[in-house]
């Protein structure tokens, strides 16, 4: 390339030097037009290079690995060029065998995973729906939302309205199968376009069994309390009919005695014993499922210990117990309905007290988190503990493990923390602590 430039450069001052010179004429005539042709050459090759441009950006425009440049020509310039554009094109190669190698994972994972997904643009053209989707709604091919119309008139709107970050729990019917669904969405920019990623997950079975569960230990529950009250009274009531009656005989006057009519007022005093516990049972379950609508304000957290402080005064004092509080702030507030909050306090307490009664250096506590409104709250004791084998089924309606216990306290306690949008949980180490959770 240097060599032609310079001759580029001496071959116009060959041709005027020998212009001059008649006797050159065949000389300045041929220098003339080596002229024409090294510029002709410079312009060819010049052109050449572009034109190797040209293929190298055009196979990254296409996405084209295939292409390859020879690197085997005299020009040591173009040797090296070639060898540069094979070396970017065959990385450029790897990157896109990555990236199908990528592509083909996360479609086969999509395929696989049993949830249904929908992707779909700002114009609601869809962008990704795999196999779990068109199984749940019993859908085919579609390119547009707006042909989901056949689930609900209103499913399209629905898929544009959800919103990011919140859960929703809707219910389907599809060609006679229903649909408990749980639904989430996140919304994300893919260069230019707004996309919208919805979630369908069918929870019908998992609720169904939920519910089949809570069913069968009410049942066992009902059964088991039941019938220690209509065992007796069944038993009881027949021994009265056959001190009044034998074989069907009338009854004759000795039954009139003071001892048979002791052994009957005693008999029909406890069949009225064992039914008011019956019945004493039925209202507890009649509470279970009547609860009220709480009523919402903002509370003192303070003057709520203070109160349930003074409500155990007492027995606190009698059962010889170290009751303490703790307030991470003293301005610290709750939005709640107090008579129910209350009760939920009253009601772990009260199960504390009991569970503390061998235990010596007895103690409970309440304390709070750092939160403001209070967004829980731990009641904490160091009496016996819970079991593991049946920490699961202390909210169970009418479970318990006392003697005298209704079993209605905490599942009621958990009935009203739901009404409160909130949870309350357990952890237990048995003959060391105790910890109720209240998360608002």
């Amino acid at each position: 390339m240097v060599v032609q430039i310079i001759l580029i450069s001496l071959t116009p001052v060959l041709f005027w030097f020998t212009l001059s010179k008649e006797y050159m004429v065949v000389t300045t005539f041929s220098l003339f037009a080596l002229w024409i042709l090294q510029i002709g050459y410079l312009i060819f090759y010049i052109n050449k290079t572009n034109r190797d441009l040209s293929r190298f950006f055009s196979a990254f425009q296409y996405q084209d690995s295939t292409l390859v440049f020879n690197e085997q020509k005299q020009d040591k310039a173009f040797q090296n060029l070639h060898h540069s554009f094979n070396r970017i094109i065959n990385a450029f190669g790897k990157v896109k065998i990555e990236k199908e190698k990528d592509f083909i994972f996360f479609q086969n994972t999509v395929e696989l995973v049993g949830v249904g997904l929908l992707a779909f643009d700002h114009n609601g053209n869809v962008r990704l729906c795999n196999k779990a989707f068109k199984d749940l709604f019993l859908v085919k091919e579609f390119q547009n939302i707006s042909e989901l119309d056949c689930i609900e008139e209103e499913f399209p709107d629905f898929l544009l309205r959800v919103k990011t970050g919140t859960q929703n729990l809707r219910r389907y019917l599809v060609k006679s199968r229903i649909l408990k669904l749980a639904v989430k969405a996140v919304d994300f920019r893919l260069e230019e376009d707004c996309i919208k990623l919805i979630a369908f997950q069918d929870i019908k079975n998992a609720i169904d069994k939920g519910e089949m569960d809570a069913m069968h230990k009410l049942i066992r529950v009902f059964t088991h309390e039941i019938m220690n009250s209509v065992s007796p009274i069944s038993m009881l009531s027949g021994s009265l009919i056959d001190l009044y009656e034998k074989n069907g005989d009338q009854p004759c006057k000795e039954i009139l005695s003071d001892g048979a009519i002791s052994n009957t007022l005693m008999g029909l005093k406890t069949i009225r014993k064992r039914s008011k516990g019956l019945m004493t049972f039925v209202d507890g379950y009649k509470n279970l499922t009547q609860l009220p609508k709480p009523h919402f304000e903002l509370l003192s957290v303070k003057k709520l210990f203070s109160h349930i402080d003074t409500l155990f005064k007492e027995e606190f004092k009698s059962e010889n117990i170290e009751f303490t509080t703790h307030l991470y702030d003293s301005e610290q507030e709750l939005i709640a309905d107090e008579k129910l909050i209350s009760q939920v306090l009253i009601n772990l307490i009260r199960n504390s007290i009991e569970a503390l009664e061998n235990t010596e250096s007895k103690s409970i506590s309440i304390s709070t988190g750092q939160g403001n409104p209070v967004n829980f709250i731990i009641v904490r004791d160091n009496g016996k503990g819970i079991p593991d084998d049946v920490i699961d089924t202390v909210f169970t309606p009418f479970f318990t493990t006392k003697e005298k216990g209704s079993g209605i306290g905490l599942n009621l306690s958990r009935q009203i923390m739901s009404l409160h949008g909130g949870t309350v949980s357990v952890r237990s180490k048995p003959d060391r602590l105790t910890e109720f959770s209240l998360q608002f």
